[in-house]
């Protein structure tokens, strides 16, 4: 997923039309799927599905799912603590499939996303950040 082309066909597709945020795309994705390729350390975090997650039935059935999320910011936040940057990518249908051919792993544990660790370049290009009044965002006592 590197090309302009692919990168624009995968936006198309989120229905994505803020040009700045299709603009960030455009540097992020191949950044993010070189960073896995190449990355000094690729964690594959796991969790153990009580239920089919788009089906549970009941709501503590969604704990596992929402501690393995916490589990990803805490391994974030310490890396980038120690000058470790890290990046997230949810693996698409096809990867998770290669991946349960690879590991063997149990069929009810699933993978949230890749967790992907290393020192940044140099040179890397940081994106610009779209500009945001918090004021506009906050929001106390009312809407």
């Amino acid at each position: 997923m590197t090309s302009y082309e692919e990168c624009e066909k995968m936006m198309d597709g989120f229905g994505m039309t803020d040009s700045d945020q299709r603009g960030m795309y455009h540097i992020a994705m191949p950044k993010q799927f070189s960073m896995l390729y190449n990355s000094g350390c690729l964690i594959l975090p796991f969790f153990k599905l009580r239920d089919p997650l788009m089906h549970p039935t009941c709501l503590s059935s969604l704990n596992e799912f929402a501690s393995i999320w916490c589990c990803v910011e805490n391994i974030l936040l310490v890396a980038a603590a120690e000058g470790i940057l890290g990046v997230t990518r949810i693996p698409m249908e096809e990867e998770l499939e290669h991946i349960k051919k690879t590991i063997n792993h149990p069929d009810n544990y699933a993978m949230p996303c890749y967790i992907a660790l290393g020192y940044p370049k140099d040179d890397a290009k940081i994106p610009v950040q779209k500009q945001i009044n918090v004021e506009d965002r906050i929001h106390i006592n009312n809407w």
